[in-house]
């Protein structure tokens, strides 16, 4: 068996224990027998939604009909990720981590494992640009996907954005800058606004179960004295605040009542490192955004890369490995690929509000 065939390091990598991730998981689930295209664009349907009521009707007339409710659908252009890692042959002859000092591991041997820390390695770094891509998805219904060049100064930005028009319907603009001590039930203050981002939801028809904030606006929570003062009120159950970490970089504050809604409160913490070496947060600072579980969808479309035999293959798949080999000089390439596109399923199932401690 040929390790180093793309079948086989598609159906390793498949194996290989995933990054975790936790926003990708909960709100952009990918089904692969329906969100993992064999073509380089993926189709996208979004339910219009409808909360008509049913009219009274005159008993002599019988029913009246109805529409039935719609649904668009959309070709899209996925994102393009594709990153890699050279072997060459002086890192073949050192003795590799963990091995022992008078280690009897071959080259041959050591090209075995690192063929599968790479696919390790590269596959975790394309799930935390995905993470960071279902965070940008739901912050800003859509998103501007950054295509990079072997030249830092040219780039392609490609804009993929799920409404019409230049009027985003899922923003929330607070009216003050959140602060501590203001009046609960003035608009501006953080918990007035939150109420007001569930409305814009409901109305809407959309679920309302989740509040998914940034580090600082966290931060602000937990500090807030306002929160405690409630809580202690026995006269009226607003919550309870029990921080549990989920993974990593996700703590759940519990859950808390927004005007007759409890929402759980995820504060997400987690950074990654750019391409200019910065530590970036996967949702922007001064972020905060209401949805449910289950709002949007994973596609992938496929990959088209030329192989080892010379030849041009278009593979479906979330991971598409490929390796690249030369004689002159030594050296192998470890190239990992995917097309990922996240979308909502209905029309604007978040809502979200951006820079609230430096809202006008």
């Amino acid at each position: 068996m040929d390790i180093y065939d793309t079948l086989y390091m598609l159906a390793a990598i498949e194996e290989l224990t995933p990054e975790p991730t936790f926003f990708k998981r909960r709100y952009f689930p990918t089904d692969l027998a329906s969100d993992v295209f064999g073509t380089s664009k993926v189709l996208a349907d979004y339910k219009e939604g409808s909360r008509k009521a049913a009219p009274f009707v005159v008993p002599r007339i019988g029913a009246l009909p109805v529409g039935r409710s719609g649904f668009s659908t959309y070709e899209l252009e996925p994102g393009n990720i594709a990153i890699s890692k050279p072997l060459t042959i002086d890192q073949l002859t050192r003795r590799g981590f963990g091995e022992s000092i008078m280690s009897t591991v071959t080259p041959e041997m050591r090209a075995r494992r690192l063929l599968m820390g790479d696919l390790s390695d590269l596959s975790a770094r394309v799930s935390r640009t995905e993470e960071w891509l279902a965070c940008e998805t739901m912050l800003n219904n859509g998103c501007i996907m950054r295509h990079q060049t072997d030249n830092p100064e040219i780039y392609e930005d490609i804009p993929v954005t799920f409404y019409e028009g230049e009027n985003n319907p899922a923003l929330f603009t607070p009216a003050a800058k959140w602060e501590h001590g203001a009046d609960e039930h003035t608009p501006g203050n953080w918990y007035y606004d939150i109420i007001q981002m569930v409305k814009m939801l409901t109305r809407r028809g959309k679920a309302a179960t989740d509040l998914v904030v940034s580090n600082d606006v966290g931060n602000f929570l937990m500090e807030d004295p306002w929160i405690q003062y409630m809580m202690d009120n026995r006269r009226a159950d607003y919550g309870a605040i029990n921080p549990d970490a989920l993974t990593e970089y996700v703590v759940s504050l519990g859950r808390f009542n927004f005007g007759g809604r409890r929402l759980e409160i995820f504060v997400n913490d987690g950074t990654f490192e750019d391409q200019d070496g910065k530590d970036t947060p996967f949702l922007e600072e001064g972020s905060a955004v209401v949805t449910a579980p289950n709002c949007g969808k994973g596609l992938y479309g496929a990959v088209t890369q030329k192989e080892m035999d010379n030849q041009w293959h278009t593979h479906a798949g979330m991971r598409v490995p490929n390796r690249i080999s030369t004689i002159k000089p030594p050296a192998d390439e470890t190239i990992v690929s995917c097309r990922p596109l996240f979308a909502p399923k209905t029309v604007s199932p978040w809502t979200a509000a951006k820079k609230v401690f430096a809202a006008a």
